[in-house]
């Protein structure tokens, strides 16, 4: 039975077709092209090849090429005025309650730009803790020790928490620590979605199309204990 839910922040609590999905990508690929000394169009392509080979663009700008400055990058990447880029959600608040869980966020954005979008949300006081990519020494998801921080920090364990996250790469990360994850994609839904029992774990990954589909998911689960 789970009693604690991990979620993503980004293209999870709210979705993916958001403008601050493309803003933040957008500013993520002019930074690299500046820093690489190449054009946008070549930084798009040097990053489609390389990140595969990483956890984040982060950790491929730092370990290929020299980026010390995090500072500079988070605040290229992550500016005050990209929280324009969002819709409210009047709904998400009561969604969020309704679970009667204790929830922690788990990013590989800066805290700064969490706290951002929690606040925006009115969902900030909702979380027992938020667990960035710094907290981790910028080694975020898919490295397990990031899913561990922050499941340890909630008082948790990994068989009690569920995890939720749009990027597959991260949630067959938590897979491979023993976890269940939740996969969140836009589609058309929970009933449609085929659980995925992967076949080095006896843990499972479940596909919603958004945070909306979590009371049918937690009821769905609920059944099966």
């Amino acid at each position: 039975m789970f009693t604690h839910l991990l979620l993503d922040l980004d293209n999870t609590l709210y979705p993916a077709s958001a403008a601050m999905d493309r803003g933040i990508t957008t500013r993520m690929l002019h930074f690299t092209a500046e820093l690489l000394g190449v054009s946008y169009e070549q930084a798009v392509k040097e990053r489609e090849r390389r990140l595969p080979n990483y956890g984040t663009t982060l950790e491929w700008l730092r370990s290929e090429h020299g980026l010390t400055d995090t500072d500079a990058y988070f605040a290229a990447v992550h500016p005050p005025q990209e929280i324009e880029e969002l819709t409210p959600d009047p709904h998400l608040r009561s969604l969020l309650q309704s679970f009667a869980l204790p929830m922690t966020v788990l990013t590989n954005a800066p805290e700064i730009h969490a706290l951002r979008v929690l606040d925006f949300l009115n969902v900030a006081d909702l979380f027992t803790g938020i667990y960035d990519i710094q907290s981790n020494g910028f080694k975020g998801k898919p490295y397990p020790q990031a899913y561990l921080t922050a499941i340890e920090g909630a008082g948790s364990t990994v068989s009690e928490t569920l995890f939720f996250d749009d990027h597959k790469k991260y949630t067959d990360g938590y897979v491979h620590i023993g976890g269940t994850a939740v996969l969140v994609k836009q589609q058309s839904g929970i009933d449609s979605a085929v659980s995925q029992v992967h076949a080095d774990s006896d843990a499972k990954t479940y596909v919603i199309s958004s945070v909306y589909d979590i009371p049918a998911l937690l009821a769905r689960l609920a059944r099966s204990h």
